[in-house]
């Protein structure tokens, strides 16, 4: 008979006094046929009831008076003999009821010990095929089975703590006992019976890596017992630590794959790129991008998924905002988490905060002082960073950071390589644009800057970045006023070492104007928060001065802007030299001995390319021919000496009257020209009057001088080149031979 079949037999017999009594009859009578002498009888009615008793307290108390009864009508003992035998018999029904008792509670503890061992077993042999959080969860419900009569798995999810169903879906879900809560928050087992339903609940966190990230809830009607409790606390740590092993697994995958998938990267964008492909997948949000600090902006050098949102443009238009988490993290170092952006968040500016939930965080550069490379993630939804997760990103910044600092020193190389190519190739002016927008691009902390050249013993501004030129082209510094700027001291002048200047230190805009030997326009100064001036040596000759301007942050220049300046500065001091050599060596092939001015052959290059530029712009230019009157009379009467002389005070006298942008040359003999870009017919007639006027106040000897001049603009008179100098060789002529200072036709104008 089964066990179940036993106690049901046995319940109805308890509820039966009378079959009791005839179990004790029929037990009585069997004791006294076989026991009939007298010193073992009580020994068998002992044993008679023990055995009865086994079964319950009540049956083995109603077979000891029903056999101490029986024993008194059958063989009249004395009554203190029968009351003790009772008593005894009593004793012996009791006692076997304690020991059934004891014998059930072993029994039935050993039954739960091989259950909750069945359950750790099973448990450690499934879950160590998983390989994933996912699947950790999805198999705790077939675990567990029958364990509860009401069973829930609760996950922090998008802000809060939802259920996975387990046994019994009709259960809440919208209410979440205080139990789970208190385990959630304080990382503890949880055990509460309510005292209204009598349920009881039994909460067990279940960690990853030390961090609540789920908590599993047990509940049923009865109480559990301390067995119970800690084989499922043996159970709960059996599912962390498998958490915890598949969190480290991924982690160490992660890495690897960053590690090898890096190492290939050639370029900062691809080095970006493939970081955020790996890693958007491994921590499963949406959307990332790697920014890259430049002067007083954030550029996007990578991005995962940004592009169905955003355009680039949008994104660098939002990123320029001072307020934008972006520059916290830049000023700070330090990364910002959001697990639930509030919709009333100030900081809306930028694409990011489209998500809800986002993480800035810095991808820290050997030796940089500031944060100049950021790893921003967001996702659709809230959810929780965990501690580890938080871990994991710094780990992986840091593999970030190696691969970028090698691309970037790539990168740079890659730079200088393509300058000395274009240095053979381009004009001295270019290259200097050149090199200037290399390093504010490549040295960290540059937003804006300038290029001086040394001509001589001054120093003259030959490219800038972020000012105007034009109003700097009449600016020059000797090598005093650089060392008053540069501060450094002379021995470090002249070993070419980079200093840093900051707003936070000296007055920047004081420092300026000690230096200046021509006023400099303050607006242009008083910007200025951080200079980085890089002295170019060459052959211990200070050739050129860099400097590099940061127009928002005292601190942009740190060690790691000194280390790249170095690097800079080395090929560039030798391809300045090689473009200073040759642009004396062109000057000198295009430009006329006597006079100083440029040649026929310069003309004919300046004049193409002023053609391809007014044709680009859809802006006019003008050209003048001139042909001195009187020249031939101090040539013959004074002698070539002063003819010579006559030519050079021609020159000076058409460079004073000349504009900045006006190019004088010289043809031959006394012959002479100007070209005047951005210059209508009529403005072209004026300047020609004023050309006109300087040359007739010369005169050597008592010997004055004139001049004809023929008068053709672009593109009123011609589109090309030999239009253009056949018209105004001809209206030359034509005011030579009407005696007049200036033709321009349709009309003429004398003088």
């Amino acid at each position: 008979m089964s066990k179940s079949l036993q106690e049901t037999a046995w319940s109805a017999v308890a509820q039966a006094p009378w079959a009791w009594l005839f179990l004790a009859l029929v037990a009585t009578g069997t004791a006294l046929l076989f026991t009939p002498l007298e010193p073992y009888r009580l020994v068998w009615l002992a044993l008679l009831v023990a055995a009865l008793g086994a079964y319950g307290l009540k049956p083995g108390l109603i077979t000891a008076l029903a056999v101490s009864g029986i024993d008194l009508l059958v063989h009249s003992s004395s009554q203190v003999f029968t009351l003790g035998s009772t008593l005894g018999l009593m004793a012996v029904a009791w006692s076997s009821d304690r020991v059934r008792r004891s014998l059930a509670r072993a029994s039935q503890q050993q039954a739960m010990a091989a259950g909750q061992l069945d359950l750790l077993v099973r448990a450690l042999h499934v879950l160590s095929e998983i390989s994933s959080r996912e699947q950790v969860f999805e198999t705790i419900p077939g675990l567990l089975g029958g364990s509860g009569e009401g069973n829930r798995l609760w996950l922090r999810q998008q802000g809060r703590l939802l259920s996975l169903p387990a046994t019994h879906p009709g259960l809440d879900d919208a209410r979440v006992h205080t139990a789970v809560h208190q385990a959630y928050q304080e990382q503890v087992v949880v055990y509460q019976v309510s005292d209204r339903t009598k349920q009881s609940h039994l909460a067990l966190p279940l960690c990853q890596c030390g961090e609540v990230v789920a908590v599993l809830e047990l509940r049923r009607t009865r109480p559990f017992s301390p067995g119970e409790r800690e084989g499922y606390e043996h159970f709960a740590r059996a599912v962390s630590d498998r958490l915890t092993w598949v969190a480290e697994r991924a982690e160490a995958q992660l890495l690897n794959q960053l590690s090898t998938s890096l190492a290939s990267a050639q370029s900062v964008s691809g080095v970006a790129n493939r970081a955020l492909a790996l890693l958007t997948s491994s921590l499963g949000v949406q959307s990332g991008m790697i920014l890259r600090q430049q002067g007083d902006q954030i550029r996007l050098v990578g991005s995962f998924g940004v592009e169905k949102l955003v355009d680039e443009a949008w994104l660098q238009q939002q990123f320029s905002n001072a307020d934008c988490l972006i520059w916290e993290v830049y000023r700070t170092g330090r990364p910002v988490f959001v697990e639930d952006l509030p919709q009333d968040f100030s900081h809306t500016s930028a694409a990011m905060y489209l998500h809800r939930s986002l993480v800035v965080h810095p991808v820290a550069l050997p030796g940089a002082s500031r944060t100049r490379v950021m790893l921003c993630l967001t996702d659709p939804q809230p959810r929780q960073w965990l501690h580890s997760e938080r871990e994991l990103l710094a780990r992986a910044c840091r593999a970030v950071s190696l691969a970028m600092e090698g691309a970037m020193a790539r990168e740079r190389l890659e730079t200088v390589l393509d300058l000395s190519r274009r240095a053979s190739l381009n004009n001295s002016e270019l290259l200097y644009h050149q090199v200037l927008s290399s390093a504010v691009e490549l040295i960290p902390g540059a937003g804006a800057g300038s290029l001086l050249v040394r001509k001589g013993q001054r120093f003259y501004f030959q490219a800038t970045a972020g000012y105007d030129l034009d109003s700097l082209t009449s600016v020059s510094f000797s090598e005093a006023d650089h060392l008053r700027w540069y501060g450094g001291g002379v021995d470090a002048w002249q070993r070419g070492e980079a200093r840093i200047l900051s707003d936070d230190q000296v007055s920047i805009q004081e420092a300026s104007a000690r230096s200046a030997s021509a006023p400099i326009d303050r607006t242009q100064v008083e910007q200025i928060r951080a200079n980085l001036a890089v002295p170019i040596l060459y052959q211990d000759e200070v050739l050129a001065l860099l400097n590099l301007d940061n127009w928002h942050d005292s601190q942009a220049f740190g060690s790691d802007s000194l280390e790249a300046a170095r690097f800079f500065a080395t090929p560039v001091a030798t391809l300045l030299h090689e473009a200073h050599t040759r642009q004396r060596l062109e000057e000198a092939a295009l430009t006329d001995s006597l006079t100083g001015l440029a040649n026929r052959r310069a003309f004919n290059v300046f004049i193409d390319r002023e053609l391809i530029r007014s044709k680009r712009y859809g802006q006019p230019f003008s050209l003048l021919f001139l042909d001195l009157q009187g020249f031939k009379t101090i040539n013959d009467q004074l002698g070539h000496a002063q003819g010579d002389q006559a030519l050079v005070l021609v020159a000076h006298a058409m460079r004073q009257a000349h504009r900045k942008s006006d190019g004088l040359f010289r043809f031959g003999g006394d012959e002479f020209a100007a070209l005047l870009p951005q210059t209508s017919a009529e403005q072209a007639v004026q300047a020609a009057q004023r050309y006109a006027s300087a040359i007739q106040q010369i005169a050597i000897e008592g010997l004055g001088l004139g001049v004809n001049i023929g008068v053709a603009a672009y593109p009123l008179d011609g589109t090309d080149r030999d239009m253009l100098m056949s018209l105004a060789d001809e209206r030359m002529y034509t005011a030579k031979n009407r005696k007049i200072s200036i033709v321009h036709e349709p009309g003429l104008v004398g003088g």
